[in-house]
């Protein structure tokens, strides 16, 4: 089991109720879905899996750690085991595609060779051979993603968080980033997604768990969503 929720709750200082008493399992190698509308609680889960927030009651486990046991100083460890890709990219405009990807690296302070040969190797694995040298500016909204699941790739996550990957994309375009994702899961790595693209859920027959008002609204096996 590589993430358990148990009974978890989320209130804000100011009162907002995020999540009430969420209970989940996600084994390693499943790719997962995460709907509802917004205000759902979607981006609270996402944010207690790296550890950006605790909940107010409740356990959550990743690779059998407790998150909300864990002290400050092994976050970091933690955030290394999971690969996060963002909607609006948070890609470095000053660098390249692949300064970009090897950024995530120093961070964490690989060395020069391990460096080097894993940011190419990523690179060629999101399909931006011949564009380590491009600024973002210079790419389109789907090679602009492909980097960013790139850099999430760079240290070989359990874990590949994706929220709301597809949501700035059209649809050809979306429907290859899914694809590559996808590939991602079948080479071994666990994905949940976040997502409002029904008709992309729909046509992926994966399991979708569902939040409403914080609450857990549905728990969908592969193929049950109509």
């Amino acid at each position: 089991m590589l993430v358990q929720f148990y009974n978890v709750s989320k209130i804000y200082s100011n009162g907002v109720k995020a999540l009430e008493d969420i209970s989940l399992k996600i084994d390693a190698g499943e790719f997962v879905f995460l709907m509802g509308p917004s205000g759902a609680g979607k981006s609270t889960v996402i944010k207690m899996l790296y550890r950006e927030e605790n909940p107010s009651r409740g356990q959550i486990f990743v690779a059998s750690r407790s998150l909300v046991r864990m002290k400050k100083r092994d976050i970091p460890i933690l955030r290394r085991s999971i690969g996060v890709v963002f909607q609006d990219f948070k890609l470095l405009e000053s660098k390249t595609v692949y300064e970009n990807v090897a950024f995530a690296m120093e961070v964490i302070g690989a060395n020069q060779r391990d460096k080097k040969s894993r940011v190419l190797e990523v690179i060629k694995l999101v399909g931006l051979q011949g564009k380590e040298n491009s600024f973002p500016h210079e790419l389109s909204g789907g090679e602009l993603q492909r980097v960013g699941i790139a850099r999430a790739l760079t240290n070989r996550p359990l874990l590949l968080i994706a929220d709301e990957p597809t949501g700035n994309l059209d649809m050809n375009t979306a429907q290859e980033i899914m694809e590559l994702l996808f590939d991602i899961n079948r080479k071994g790595t666990t994905v949940i997604m976040a997502t409002h693209a029904l008709e992309l859920v729909k046509a992926a027959h994966k399991r979708v768990i569902s939040l409403d008002k914080g609450k857990l609204a549905s728990d969908l096996a592969p193929g049950e969503l109509k």
